[in-house]
This record gives C-alpha cells, sequence and structure tokens, in this order.
C-alpha cells in the first residue's frame, strides 16, 4: 500500500505535471549538394538489430531468475537463512558501486564494450559457481558480481541501441527491443522453478548460463559503424 500511495501521489503527478511537454526537435535532411558520407550509426534493422534485441532478450533471463530465486539456492545448498540474506543484501550496493565506477572511469568506453564486459562478468561469476560450490566466501562473491552486471546492463540497455543505430526513432527502437525483454524477464521465474523442481538447481543454473552466454555472443558478433557517433 506504501508503495502504491507513493505511485499514485508522487510518481504520477510528477509525470503528469512536472515533465516537458515540449518535443525534440528533428534534424533537418542535409541539402541534395551536400557531399555524402559514411554512415554513422548502423540500420536499427536486420542484423544489427536482431542481435542487440537477442543479447539483451537473453540477457533478461539472467536477473529476472536469480532476482527470484538465487537466495532459496544458497538455502538450499546449505548457507543458514542469516547468512543468506546478507549476501542478498549485497545485489543493491554492488549495482550502485558499478554504476558509480562506470561514471567514474568509463566515459570514454564505447557502450558495447561496456556491455560485453558486464555478460562476461556475469559468466565468470557462474563459472566460479560451478568450479568452487556455494560456500560463504563464493555465494557473496557471485552476488557482487551479480550486481555489478545487472547495474552496468542496466545503462547499456538505453546506451548501445543510442550508440549503435543513432538517436532518430530513439524512442521507437527501445519501445522495439523492449518487447522480447519483458517476455523473457516474466517467463523467467517460472520457467527456473520447473527446471529446479523437475530437473536440479544446477540444470536451472546451466540454463541461465547458457542465455547468458547467448547474449555475450550476440553483443560479441555486433559490429560497430565505421565512422564516429
Amino acid at each position: 500500500m506504501v508503495y502504491a500511495a507513493l505511485m499514485a501521489f508522487v510518481a504520477a503527478p510528477l509525470h503528469a505535471f512536472a515533465l516537458p511537454r515540449m518535443r525534440a526537435e528533428v534534424a533537418t535532411a542535409p541539402p541534395a549538394d551536400a557531399p555524402s558520407r559514411p554512415a554513422a550509426v548502423l540500420p536499427a534493422r536486420g542484423l544489427p538489430f536482431l542481435l542487440v534485441a537477442t543479447a539483451f532478450a537473453a540477457y533478461a533471463f539472467v536477473p529476472s531468475a536469480m532476482s527470484a530465486h538465487m537466495l532459496a539456492i544458497f538455502k538450499r545448498a546449505g548457507l543458514d537463512a542469516a547468512t543468506v540474506v546478507t549476501i542478498g543484501a549485497l545485489f543493491g550496493p554492488s549495482q550502485v558501486m558499478a554504476r558509480l565506477l562506470e561514471f567514474g572511469f568509463a566515459g570514454n568506453v564505447h557502450p558495447l564494450n561496456i556491455a560485453r564486459f558486464a555478460v562476461g562478468l556475469v559468466l565468470a561469476a557462474f563459472t566460479m559457481l560451478f568450479a568452487l560450490g556455494v560456500s560463504v566466501p563464493v555465494a557473496a562473491a557471485f552476488a557482487v558480481m551479480f550486481g555489478m552486471t545487472n547495474g552496468l546492463i542496466t545503462i547499456a540497455r538505453g546506451t548501445v541501441p543510442l550508440y549503435l543505430f543513432g538517436a532518430n526513432g530513439y524512442g521507437l527502437l527501445v519501445g522495439r527491443l523492449a518487447t522480447p525483454w519483458l517476455l523473457m524477464q516474466s517467463a523467467a521465474p517460472l520457467v527456473f522453478a520447473f527446471v529446479a523442481e523437475r530437473g536440479s538447481d544446477t540444470a536451472a543454473l546451466a540454463l541461465v548460463t547458457t542465455l547468458a552466454a547467448i547474449a555475450l555472443i550476440s553483443l560479441a558478433a555486433i559490429r560497430r559503424p565505421t565512422s564516429p557517433f
């Protein structure tokens, strides 16, 4: 009820009355006799769009599934409830820390490389979990790495399409990318629970790891525009 009240009486009025209603100016087309230049952005269709959509949709499964089931997995692995809750609390601060580090030190790094690093980080976290098993230090390190990944991907979801495809039609583009993301996000907790119940936690974690690997492969396959944005 508190959250509902905040949405109704704080967020909704801000959207209704505080946001500007002005439209952004659309860049005019260059004169017909202007010299042609190489495209600075990729076309928002075909293989480039498919790779970006696949990468973010595959990754969307990871935080949705793990946020719902990570603590239960650690508990079933033998950690006590108080320790599990403490480990779970590391996720949020790790997201914030990753965003601060990105803001402070990655200003000149292309968002696509940040996204690749982030997904690679969570794959390293899963590899560590499989290799070393669940213990307090491993679970804590996993929660930190997982949180840092999610913090960086939250930013990359907005910046990668902008840098790759440009600002023209950006709102529509982000909406198109959001559809597969939201579908995967909504399905993930149920699918993970089904696999864990019918198989095992290891099988469910392997599924999540596979989807993270698909996300990284898709990001690695994207070729950046040849001229500066």
